[in-house]
């Protein structure tokens, strides 16, 4: 069920993206043919017409997409002399608008997204409030993980490392921060599992990410007014764009490390916040509506924000752009962003393996250090031997023993043994997935 929720989600956010085209581009007075409200591709079904609009669903059943009469490249030659086909009465084709409509047209897609992420986030901020975080726990492994060789488990709330306390706010940053400090070392991280507290030694990565672990805030909702809810929910996608922009650019710049995902990683993502319950399936699908709009707004050809450079040139300079000039950057663009979302595909969809000998150093040296620690303990718990042994002939001496006395059943820092690797792949922080149309 989960599944279904995760690709209804992200489903429904492409298809608000379309309608925002659509709804933007009626308002500027232009004729648009075509709404494929479920899918792309091929039409299988027509469902109705109005105001010169046929409504469709298509073969592919993911997205959606708009067709407005005038802007595609193969229309510009429909017939002898090179004209569009008149619209219909009181509409205009998109060549034949006026700058400002074409500008609201291109731009209503990622307005839309801006706008449903608003609505979703003020309907949790008024109804549940705005969630502080107190804390950071495991979500998930990648393979590989050394936390999860050390004997982490999903679910535990890391309480400190190397005996920094995390708690806190900025738990989650903490952690993030004091691992990278330390990588190819092994550090002790203290967490809480079912009201207990346990400290595992972990050897972290020598490169990044430190454990290769998915990590994830805890923290409590705090009731707040209508009025607040508002003003809040209103910044908050403008807020996580320049989280998101920061971060992209620490990307481009070499900074940081992250894998492209794709729409499967996306619904990857959304499942895994429909797991965790309504309220955080409504923030995810807020922030992939954001970031569905921030990245279509990129100036990058066949996007929304590449179609927008070439309008604010003509605004500029008065005068349209070479029509075959933008119409081979466009498809070119097209072409690379299709051949970059069936890559991301492939990827996600690809199991994600580790070579037998780095899996098999990592379960190894995280064994070796729970065999030397447990080695320690007794050893230094040991009483001293006696000055002189009794006479051979009058007491036969003790058998040497072969292996360490086993620690007490209630030894906290009694080792336990390590959980398999988790074959499942990582959850990842995905970049929105631009519509194609």
């Amino acid at each position: 069920m989960t599944w279904v929720l995760a690709i209804l989600a992200l489903s429904v956010l492409i298809i608000i993206h379309e309608f925002g085209h659509f709804a933007c581009a009626k308002l500027g007075g232009m004729h648009v043919d075509r709404f494929s409200v479920i899918g792309i591709g091929p039409v299988i079904l027509k469902l109705f017409t109005w105001k010169g609009t046929e409504f469709v669903i298509s073969a592919i059943p993911f997205g959606a997409y708009v067709h407005i009469v005038g802007m595609e490249p193969e229309e510009y030659a429909l017939d002898e002399e090179g004209n569009l086909p008149p619209p219909p009465s009181g509409y205009r084709n998109f060549r034949d608008s006026p700058l400002w409509a074409r500008l609201l047209a291109i731009a209503g897609g990622p307005i839309a997204n801006y706008l449903a992420a608003m609505l979703l986030v003020i309907a949790v901020f008024a109804s549940v409030g705005l969630k502080e975080p107190i804390g950071v726990q495991v979500s998930d492994f990648r393979v590989g993980s050394p936390a999860a060789a050390a004997g982490l488990e999903v679910g535990d709330e890391i309480l400190a490392v190397d005996g920094v306390d995390v708690r806190g706010p900025d738990a989650r940053a903490q952690v993030i921060e004091l691992t990278l400090a330390r990588l190819g070392e092994t550090v002790d991280v203290t967490v809480e599992r079912e009201g207990e507290e346990l400290s595992f030694p972990i050897a972290l990565n020598s490169e990044a990410p430190a454990m290769q672990a998915d990590l994830a805030e805890i923290g409590s909702y705090v009731p707040m007014n209508p009025g607040k809810a508002v003003v809040l929910g209103v910044e908050w996608p403008f807020t996580q764009t320049a989280r998101q922009l920061k971060g992209l650019w620490s990307l481009i710049s070499g900074k940081a490390e992250a894998k492209v995902g794709g729409p499967v990683a996306i619904a990857k993502a959304i499942k895994g916040s429909a797991d965790r319950g309504a309220v955080d399936l409504i923030m995810f699908s807020a922030l992939i509506s954001t970031v569905l709009g921030m990245f279509n707004l990129l100036p990058l050809p066949a996007l929304d924000g590449g179609r927008l450079i070439f309008l604010f040139y003509e605004l500029v300079a008065r005068r349209p752009p070479n029509k075959l000039l933008e119409e081979r950057i466009h498809m070119g663009g097209m072409i690379a962003l299709l051949a970059l979302i069936g890559w991301a595909t492939v990827n996600d969809v690809r199991p994600e393996t580790t070579r037998v000998w780095e899996q098999a150093a990592t379960d190894f040296e995280a064994e070796a250090i729970k065999l030397e620690k447990a080695d320690a303990e007794p050893e230094a718990a040991q009483p001293e031997a006696p000055e002189a042994a009794p006479p051979a002939a009058e007491v036969a001496p003790p058998p040497a023993p072969e292996a360490a006395p086993p620690l007490p059943e209630d030894q906290p820092d009694a080792p336990e043994a390590a959980p398999p690797v988790p074959e499942g792949g990582p959850v990842p922080t995905p970049p929105a997935v631009p519509d194609p149309g």
